[in-house]
């Protein structure tokens, strides 16, 4: 299995505290990310995902720049090869509800497509 590397290097100031990531992550199999509810998880990964932009930071997936606030560089969501599962129902905000359909047909194998 190989290892993927990820760094995380961000700030971010929230109506509660400031969080504040440092990190660089080897990626093998399953990687989890656990705290006590408000600690920033969610946040976490919405600065992974590209979904929080507002981040003061910099992320780099393998050799590829995701974000990065000084050189103002920012790979939008639809364009990081990464997922999330949401408790409730997301939609990217730059495509309409059609847009946001076909995007997940057009990931979706042939035979599964239904639009």
């Amino acid at each position: 299995m190989s290892v993927r590397q990820l760094q995380l290097s961000a700030e971010l100031a929230l109506s509660d505290f400031t969080l504040r990531i440092d990190e660089e992550i080897a990626l093998s199999g399953i990687t989890a990310l656990f705290g006590p509810s408000g600690s920033g998880k969610s946040t976490v990964l919405r600065i992974l995902s590209g979904l929080e932009s507002r981040a003061a930071g910099r992320v780099v997936f393998e050799d590829t720049v995701w974000a990065d606030s000084a050189q103002n560089t920012f790979v939008p969501p639809h364009r990081r090869p990464i997922g999330l599962v949401f408790q409730d129902g997301r939609l990217f905000p730059h495509l309409s509800v059609e847009g946001n359909l076909h995007y997940a047909g057009s990931r979706s194998p042939v035979e599964q497509r239904a639009i």
